[in-house]
């Protein structure tokens, strides 16, 4: 046979066209042939010289670089490479996909075994199964196993089966009248997803449901459908794009029909709702580049009573953002359409944002001969701020336009010590103003006009190096920092005309001097250089730094950004004593601490809040905790907040089996805001996660209900897909 060579016990001649080949017969595809890498074994073969048929009997195997099938019987063409196999199993392996999932198979090859009364290979890597089936579970005994009447194993690509059972540990857990199971190497095969249990106080239970459709390397499409016991249903769809760096996208929507029902003694009303959420950067020529974000539901209920995720399920709120930016040289520019809703009820929201706005900006002009450098910002727009009450809307929006031109010049050259000075003017103008009243908006036109002088000081800087030269730190470094500023605003004609629609961050005192003073403590260390290696960059080790701020205008402390804990605090010529910290001890820890101190001797509270966070991140396990506290008001009728959260995640044996610790515990109001839980545990070749949410919905949100609890549970099979529905299960997307 031309391209094969055969070993065999015996030869015996049956006619002029057929030789039969036994006693342990070997054919092997010669080297360099279309046939290499191919064998064939069996106790007997039967060849027909002309026509390349062998008909084999007794332990046939077929061995190919990818796959083996053994048989009891086969007939089988050398030239087509074709043929039909009895009572027969084969292998093959996944590939380079198995590898990049690799903990889901154990210590196992990442392949997939199939067996069937009878097996046709129809093509170079494609087989047709008569009455088995096949797993990507290679043990012993497999954990599961899909079974059926009738299935195409087309290797690298997918498995169709008809009638397909699939059975766990020999129970059969479901049946689909037909099965496409995705076995490409790429990762991106076009099927159906495992589906997912969920239980929830408000919605009841339901089935999620999921088909991913990999449209080619750059795009795929996933789409939704959950069925809830209550008889509701809901679909959607999620469609993701990657073309490069600059163009990338991700359009998620969501239909959801809820039925009239009681669930957990809760009436239900029947409901319509839509979910529409996305987000897209585009790259534009001429250096632009566009970007856009929406977040929009026609209930708004409905994410806080479906959703997995905390935030979502606590707020409730409606957004539309979208711009162009640009850049070139020391010029840019932002374009900018935003509309942000905030809902306090039902019924009941603020509207905020800029539809509209415009800002241009040129910076960094060194002045010819000057050791200067000039700098200005222009930007206009209409701003958003609507109220929309029972009791009627309160629209305060308005147009505004501000010019900021400014000089800006270094006055050292000393390394130890840095100066710069900067003066500006900046002139606002509102389309509207207030009334005499200083509440009232009227459509009068107002322009703020002020001059800002402001010079910042840092050093002189010293510093001291020490070689401790240990296991610790080769090298260490302590620098202090004195940093010092003083800024003049002048005085605003017609200030309390001025509207305060873009909020405290906008409102500005004229007339004011403003004085800030600080000192920074770094500590720097470098390692020592591990043999055969340079020693690395010096790391900050822990920087603690102290800050403070002195008006000669009171009434500006309380509109100072710079401090977030002025809340209801009374005007003082001076600011609270801000002390921040951030030590990282070793690569996997951090720590971040800070401490709000009102100096006031008539203060209610000294400390006025404080906030400590840490991260501990390594291969097993990865933990984050804050611990904040903000004292509000006076002693009496405080509306302080004290709050305790911290999340866990633990990964053991390679990510075999581990789980997710989180919470959000109100300290002040002894009350666990939420609570999460998530194990899952993955065997060789089989998975099942499970999570456990609880949440407490602030009372003036008028949800039917107070508390919501939720469960998910989700298996996961060697080699397919598993997903998040569209409300995030598992803590994430599809």
């Amino acid at each position: 046979m031309p391209g094969w060579s055969t070993k065999q016990g015996t030869f015996e001649k049956v006619d002029a066209e057929r030789v039969l080949l036994v006693s342990e017969v070997e054919i092997e595809g010669d080297a360099g042939s279309p046939n290499a890498g191919q064998k064939f074994f069996a106790d007997q073969v039967e060849i027909n010289l002309k026509s390349g048929e062998l008909t084999a009997r007794g332990n046939v195997v077929l061995q190919t670089p990818t796959s083996r099938i053994a048989a009891e019987t086969a007939v089988f063409n050398s030239k087509t490479k074709l043929g039909t196999f009895t009572n027969a199993t084969g292998i093959a392996q996944l590939g380079e996909r198995g590898r990049q999932n690799q903990s889901m198979f154990g210590t196992l090859e990442p392949d997939v075994y199939f067996y069937g009364a009878e097996i046709e290979k129809v093509g170079a890597d494609k087989y047709r199964i008569n009455q088995g089936g096949f797993t990507t579970c290679v043990q012993p005994t497999p954990r599961w196993e899909i079974v059926s009447g009738r299935a195409t194993v087309n290797l690298n690509d997918y498995v169709v089966m008809r009638n397909a059972v699939v059975r766990v540990k020999d129970v059969p857990v479901f049946y689909l009248p037909i099965m496409y199971y995705p076995i490409q190497e790429d990762d991106r095969a076009t099927g159906f997803l495992l589906p997912m249990y969920s239980s929830a106080t408000y919605t009841g239970s339901s089935i999620s449901n999921a088909f991913f459709w990999a449209i080619n390397r750059s795009q795929d499409l996933t789409l939704f459908h959950d069925w809830f016991f209550t008889g509701s249903t809901g679909v959607g769809s999620e469609y993701r794009y990657l073309f490069g760096p600059t163009a990338q996208g991700n359009f998620r929507a969501y239909w959801l029909d809820e039925t009239e029902a009681v669930v957990n003694g809760n009436a239900r009303p029947a409901r319509k709702s839509q979910i529409f959420t996305g987000g897209l950067s585009q790259g534009l020529p001429l250096g632009l580049s566009a970007r856009a974000n929406i977040n929009y539901s026609t209930d708004i209920t409905t994410q806080q009573l479906h959703s997995n995720n905390f935030y979502d399920a606590t707020t409730s709120r409606r957004t539309l953002t979208g711009g162009i930016t640009g850049a070139w040289g020391g010029l840019s520019m932002n374009s900018v359409y935003s509309r942000n809703e905030y809902f306090y009820n039902a019924n009941e929201s603020q509207v905020d944002g800029r539809a509209p706005g415009l800002s241009v900006t040129y910076s960094g002009r060194k002045l010819p001969r000057l050791p200067a450098y000039f700098s200005i910002t222009a930007d206009a727009g209409h701003v958003l701020y609507i109220n929309n009450l029972i009791a009627g809307t309160i629209d305060k929006s308005l147009n505004q336009a501000d010019l900021v031109p400014s000089l800006r010049a270094p006055l050292s050259k000393l390394p130890f010590l840095t100066v710069n000075a900067t003066a500006a003017y900046r002139s606002t103008y509102f389309s509207e103003s207030l009334a005499d009243d200083g509440r009232t908006q009227i459509e009068e036109s107002v322009t703020r006009r002020y001059a800002d002088l402001r010079a910042d000081i840092v050093g002189p800087v010293f510093s001291r190096v020490f070689t401790p030269n240990n296991g610790f730190a080769e090298r260490m470094k302590h620098i202090i920092e004195p940093a010092f500023s003083v800024q003049r605003r002048t005085k605003i004609e017609d200030q309390e005309r001025v509207p305060q629609v873009g909020g405290a961050y906008d409102t500005i005192i004229g007339g004011t001097t403003q004085l800030t003073y600080g000192l920074a403590n770094r500590l720097l260390v470098r390692k020592r250089a591990v043999e055969g290696a340079q020693a690395g960059s010096p790391q900050e080790l822990l920087n603690v730094s102290i800050r403070q701020s002195y008006y000669s205008d009171e009434t500006a402390s309380q509109f100072d950004p710079a401090y977030g804990n002025n809340q209801g605090r009374p005007p003082s010529p001076f600011s609270p004593i801000t002390l921040s910290a951030k030590a990282i001890p070793s690569q996997p820890m951090s720590l971040d601490f800070r401490l709000d101190y009102d100096p006031r001797s008539e203060a209610d509270f000294k400390v006025m809040g404080y906030g400590l966070n840490g991260v501990f991140r390594t291969n097993l396990v990865e933990t984050t905790a804050g611990w904040s506290k903000q004292n509000y008001g006076n002693r009496v009728g405080t509306s302080s907040n004290n709050n305790l959260q911290q999340s866990t995640q633990l990964r053991f044996s390679g990510g075999k089996y581990g789980g997710t610790v989180s919470f959000y515990y109100d300290i002040a109001r002894s009350m666990l805001n939420n609570h999460r839980y998530v194990a899952f545990y993955n065997a060789q070749c089989c998975g099942i996660s499970f999570e456990y949410m609880a949440y407490n919905y602030a009372q003036s949100t008028n949800l039917p209900i107070n508390q919501n609890r939720r469960f998910n549970m989700s298996f996961t099979l060697a080699g397919v897909g598993s997903f998040s529905n569209f409300f995030g299960a598992f803590g994430g997307g599809t």
